[in-house]
């Protein structure tokens, strides 16, 4: 890989088998043991692993500066069953414990990864990700679980097992990466170190807004329920609302009156245009910016990056929305919804915005939030990313054709 050239691999782990791992793919790298104290604040077993690997990383990036160009790998792996976090055992009956809990059950492996990619003191590149493994065992009885932790296996290994160990023989099954369950998915990490190294030659990036740029479910809910409650529907939810929206509002009035009885929408034209009336007055209410965002805008405008945004919503909304939260001299061109135009996922808003930018499909990298985002970025042949702090899942995203799926605002710039 051409951008490795000149930079030393970091691995930010004391594990002996990550370090058989990165081996086995042909990596050369140095290893620094992150002293990191490690702080949980997520509950989820995704968010805790890369929460945790971000913490390593950051660590041991801010720690070999001397290093000069560097790529830091840090990793988290641990074991999930039954709503429990299994991490490594702090006891010999707690390495029993956790053996006995895995026996007749399917759990879960997860390991987070955080790349950081920099040439000095400045704000790493960085790029974050989790794999999830399914396992099963053949039945252990309470003498074979003892037998097994008297080898002393368990006791560095989250979940009490090793699965490339002793181990093995009591493995019935596993679905997902093997290399996520000894610690560290290198045919992942690989992958996400080539899209690294072809990153480059893109001219510009454009956003979906709501649930990508702007936090705005609130406003959302706030002028639907209004409109719908003259004929008794509603109020519904704001997750129910981040299955409404997406698609235009005249598609988001039609799925409140659906879900509240009035399937043959016999007051749509009415409540449409009490909704439209309503959002035009409130379309700012309680409206902010994701966490990250910001930041991650101003860097790509250093970048000489050509920034845009394409949205469902009536174009004279979107304006007024990008302008209160960004200023009016930070997007190069704001497209919202418009008679004769047709909306996502139809190609036809995406390629205006790239005529008026003055860049081919191929150099554009599109950010969206759900589905709709993901199939209009492909039908207009742009590289195209998904959102996970919008409104949708990762299931969605990636179903929805996602070239690549991110936490974070910030990871954003890994693929430019």
């Amino acid at each position: 890989m051409k951008k490795l050239e000149g930079k030393t691999i970091v691995l930010a782990s004391a594990s002996p088998r990550r370090r058989e791992l990165l081996a086995q793919i042909g990596l050369d790298f140095t290893v620094c043991v992150s002293t990191v104290e490690e702080k949980v604040t997520k509950s989820l077993p995704d968010q805790v692993v890369e929460e945790l690997s971000r913490q390593k990383a950051l660590d041991v990036y801010g720690r070999t500066a001397a290093l000069g160009g560097r790529v830091v790998i840090g990793a988290d792996t641990i074991v999930y069953c039954e709503g429990r976090i299994l991490g490594k055992p702090a006891s010999y009956q707690d390495a029993v414990e956790m053996l006995k809990l895995l026996q007749g059950r399917t759990h879960f492996v997860y390991t987070g990864v955080t790349l950081l990619v920099g040439d000095g003191g400045e704000e790493p590149i960085e790029r974050q990700f989790f794999e999830e493994t399914a396992v099963s065992f053949y039945p252990m009885d309470l003498e074979e679980i003892e037998r097994y932790v008297d080898t002393g296996e368990p006791f560095d290994k989250a979940g009490g097992y090793g699965i490339q160990g002793v181990c093995a023989r009591h493995i019935k099954g596993i679905y997902g990466d093997y290399s996520n369950v000894v610690g560290l998915p290198v045919g992942r990490l690989y992958t996400e170190l080539k899209a690294w190294d072809a990153g480059g030659g893109k001219r510009a990036v454009l956003f979906d807004l709501d649930g990508t740029l702007s936090d705005s479910i609130a406003s959302i809910k706030y002028c639907a329920d209004r409109a719908v409650a003259p004929y008794g529907i509603g109020p519904f939810s704001v997750e129910q609302y981040y299955y409404f929206v997406g698609d235009g509002a005249a598609n988001l009035v039609k799925r409140c009156l659906a879900a509240g009885g009035d399937e043959g929408l016999v007051h749509f034209e009415e409540a449409y245009a009490r909704y439209l009336d309503l959002f035009r007055e409130d379309c700012m209410y309680q409206v902010k910016p994701y966490e990250g965002m910001p930041e991650a805008l101003a860097a790509l405008k250093e970048r000489g990056l050509k920034l845009a945004v394409l949205s469902n919503k009536p174009h004279l909304e979107t304006i007024r929305v990008v302008e209160a939260l960004y200023g009016k001299d930070c997007f190069d061109v704001i497209q919202g919804q418009e008679p004769g135009l047709a909306i996502k996922p139809s190609p036809d808003g995406a390629l205006r915005v790239f005529e008026k930018l003055g860049v081919e499909a191929g150099s554009v990298l599109y950010l969206g939030d759900t589905a709709t985002d993901m199939k209009t970025g492909k039908n207009a042949g742009a590289f195209t990313i998904g959102a996970l702090w919008g409104f949708r899942e990762r299931g969605e995203l990636e179903e929805g054709g996602a070239d690549a799926v991110i936490a974070h605002p910030r990871q954003l710039l890994w693929y430019l």
